[in-house]
C-alpha cells in the first residue's frame, strides 16, 4: 500500500474509533484496548507525516561526490640537468550539492579540495569552496571560485599538466578566494561578472574585476573577456583576453589570445590547441603557445612553447598518455619534458 493511501486508511480508522469506543464502554477492557489501539493509530500517523517530509526534503536536494587522481612520471631535461620526477596534474576530490527551494529558486553549494600525488598525498587546499543561489535573475555565489576568464582558458586547456594552458598559465588568474560571482544565460549567451574583496591587502573596495561574455553552440564557441587587478606595488594591470573554438566532427580547433596592459610593460598570451580522436579510443594533440611579458633583457620570461600528447582512453573514468612539452625561453635555458601518466575520474550521485 502506498504512504499515502495508508494515511488515508489511518485517519478513516481514527475517526471511527470513537465510534468503537462508545459501543464498548460496557464492558472497559475493550474501552482500554481501543483507546490503546487509537493511541497507536495516532503515533503511526504522526511518523508517517514526518516520512512524508523526508521525503520531500530528500526528493528536492541533489548530492554528488567527485574526484579526478592524475600521478604523471617523467624527464626534465634543460641545458645543464636532467631530472626525474613524480609528479601530479592537478587531482582533486570534491563534492556538490543543490536543493530546490521552490518558486523557481536553488541553493547550491561545492567543496573542491587538492590531493597532492607528487607530496605524500597531502590532501585539504581548497580549489573551490562556495555557496550561491539560481532563479531567474541569474546566478550568484560568495566564495573561492574559478574567474569570468575561465571562459578565455577553458577551451585550451586540454593537456594533461597542471601548467595549462601553457602560455595563460603564466600571466592570468584560475580561481581566486573571497570572490562574489554573478552569472546569467540569455538563450546561448552567457554574461558574467565578479570581483574579489579582501580587506587584508589592496585596496578598501574590490582587489579584482574581471567580466565577459561568452556565445556557446553545437557550432561554435566566441568568448571575451576583461579583467583589472591592483598590484602589490600599487599599479593596475588591465588584461582583454578573446577565445575561439570549434569542433569539425572528430577534429577540435581553439585559439585563445590575451592582451596584458601594465604600467612598467605590457604583455600577451596565445595558446593555440588541436585535437583529433583517430577513434573511439585513441586521441592526439597539439599545441603551440607564447608569452610575452614585455621584458627585454636577461630578467624576461619570455617563451614559445610546443605540446604533443597521445592518449589511450579505455573507458571515461580512466585514460593514460604519453606527453612531451618543449618551452624554448628567450633569454633562459630551453626547457624539454617528456612524461607517462594515468587519470582515473569517479563521480556519484545521490
Amino acid at each position: 500500500m502506498k504512504p499515502s493511501q495508508l494515511k488515508s486508511a489511518i485517519i478513516m480508522l481514527s475517526f471511527a474509533a470513537p465510534i468503537f469506543t462508545t459501543q464498548a464502554n460496557s464492558n472497559t477492557d475493550t474501552n482500554e484496548e481501543l483507546r490503546a489501539e487509537l493511541q497507536q493509530i495516532q503515533q503511526r500517523l504522526a511518523t508517517l507525516e514526518t516520512q512524508d517530509r523526508e521525503s520531500s526534503l530528500l526528493s528536492d536536494t541533489q548530492f554528488n561526490f567527485y574526484g579526478s587522481l592524475r600521478p604523471t612520471f617523467g624527464l626534465t631535461h634543460t641545458n645543464s640537468d636532467d631530472v626525474w620526477d613524480v609528479g601530479d596534474a592537478n587531482s582533486r576530490i570534491g563534492f556538490a550539492t543543490e536543493y530546490q527551494l521552490g518558486d523557481g529558486l536553488m541553493a547550491f553549494a561545492k567543496g573542491e579540495f587538492k590531493v597532492d600525488i607528487r607530496n605524500d598525498g597531502d590532501f585539504g587546499d581548497a580549489r573551490k569552496a562556495y555557496v550561491g543561489i539560481e532563479g531567474f535573475l541569474g546566478r550568484f555565489a560568495i566564495g573561492k571560485q574559478a574567474v569570468t576568464q575561465e571562459i578565455i582558458y577553458d577551451p585550451v586547456d586540454i593537456f594533461n599538466r597542471s601548467g595549462t594552458p601553457i602560455a595563460y598559465d603564466s600571466a592570468s588568474p584560475f580561481r581566486l578566494n573571497n570572490l562574489v560571482t554573478y552569472r546569467k544565460q540569455f538563450g546561448d549567451i552567457l554574461f558574467s561578472a565578479d570581483a574579489q574583496f579582501d580587506g587584508n591587502k589592496g585596496s578598501d573596495g574590490s582587489d579584482f574585476f574581471n567580466t565577459g561574455l561568452r556565445y556557446k553552440t553545437d557550432l561554435i564557441y566566441i568568448a571575451a573577456a576583461f579583467y583589472t587587478k591592483e598590484l602589490e606595488d600599487g599599479t593596475d594591470e588591465n588584461t582583454v583576453g578573446v577565445t575561439l573554438a570549434k569542433n569539425f566532427e572528430s577534429l577540435y580547433l581553439a585559439a585563445a589570445y590575451q592582451n596584458i596592459d601594465k604600467d612598467i610593460a605590457d604583455g600577451s598570451t596565445l595558446d593555440i590547441v588541436a585535437s583529433y580522436f583517430i577513434n573511439e579510443t585513441y586521441k592526439i594533440k597539439l599545441g603551440i603557445s607564447k608569452y610575452d611579458d614585455g621584458g627585454n633583457n636577461i630578467t624576461s620570461g619570455k617563451y614559445n612553447a610546443y605540446n604533443t600528447t597521445f592518449e589511450w582512453h579505455k573507458t571515461s573514468k580512466f585514460s593514460t598518455f604519453i606527453e612531451y612539452q618543449k618551452k624554448d625561453f628567450e633569454y633562459q635555458e630551453t626547457d624539454d619534458q617528456i612524461m607517462v601518466g594515468m587519470r582515473y575520474n569517479f563521480d556519484y550521485k545521490f
